[in-house]
């Protein structure tokens, strides 16, 4: 009798020791949150020597699934046009990529805006110098000879394709550009704002020129693109966003990659 109340005693005992253990696992999540993006985009994402994804988009969209408890999924799509289709087919839940927030952007798809100020200029980079007695763009339209190189589905692509007299090339990444105007294939590259700082200390033979843009193109900052339809996605990003900009983490994360104003 008494061996039986011992072996039930230490079996009460295991119970509650492997009940405590279990109550302090940590549960992981098991929803994915799969985040469109594209290498080659330095300080927003890239690829380290490890070949592991790296920068501030990165960083953000970690933080991001974190608070909505979900498991981080990385995928790149190459290009800004794929990057769309594939949101457009669910392929992926969000672009996260430095996507500048548009008036015809937001047309198509929801964009919840996370960094950057507004845009009321864009900078072309020169490899040497910037052309003499150059006013604006417009000065570049003149002979369809002089090449402004752009990387293919994005904000600069939308604003150098509405002025009709400019000769566009496309690229498939921001180190294409730079390389097209330091060997004389282009004359200049139309990038990113956030860019420019990062991209010149990289390239010291770099200049720029800002023209102004009209209302109608200004940029409205970064946003993180997600589908239109996916109303409770949109929520949750909404809402993730915002408290990680109320606690500062946003703002640490443009010193850590050294974001320029």
């Amino acid at each position: 009798m008494k061996r039986s109340t011992t072996f039930s005693k230490f079996l009460s005992l295991l119970l509650l020791l492997c009940g405590s253990l279990a109550a302090g696992e940590v549960k992981q999540p098991t929803e994915t949150f799969t985040v469109g993006t594209t290498s080659g985009y330095a300080p927003y994402v890239s690829l380290n020597g490890q070949g592991e994804y790296e920068g501030f988009d990165i960083d953000l969209a970690k933080l991001v699934a974190e608070k909505i408890g979900k498991k981080l999924v990385i995928k790149d799509l190459g290009s800004m046009p794929s990057l769309m289709m594939g949101l457009k087919q669910n392929k992926i839940d969000a672009i996260i990529w430095a996507v500048s927030i548009t008036e015809e952007r937001q047309k198509q798809v929801e964009m919840i805006y996370y960094q950057g100020e507004r845009i009321t200029s864009m900078p072309l980079l020169f490899w040497g110098k910037v052309p003499d007695g150059m006013k604006g763009v417009e000065d570049l339209q003149d002979d369809g000879k002089k090449i402004i190189c752009v990387e293919a589905g994005t904000y600069q692509e939308q604003v150098m394709s509405s002025y009709p007299g400019l000769k566009v090339k496309y690229v498939d990444k921001i180190t294409d550009a730079i390389m097209e105007i330091k060997f004389g294939k282009s004359l200049a590259a139309a990038i990113d704002n956030s860019l420019v700082s990062f991209v010149m200390q990289q390239n010291p033979g770099l200049k720029v020129f800002y023209f102004s843009l009209p209302p109608s193109q200004q940029s409205l900052g970064n946003g993180i693109c997600i589908n239109k339809k996916n109303a409770k996605l949109i929520d949750q990003v909404k809402k993730a966003v915002a408290e990680l900009t109320e606690e500062g983490k946003v703002q640490e994360l443009e010193k850590k990659w050294k974001m320029g104003a």
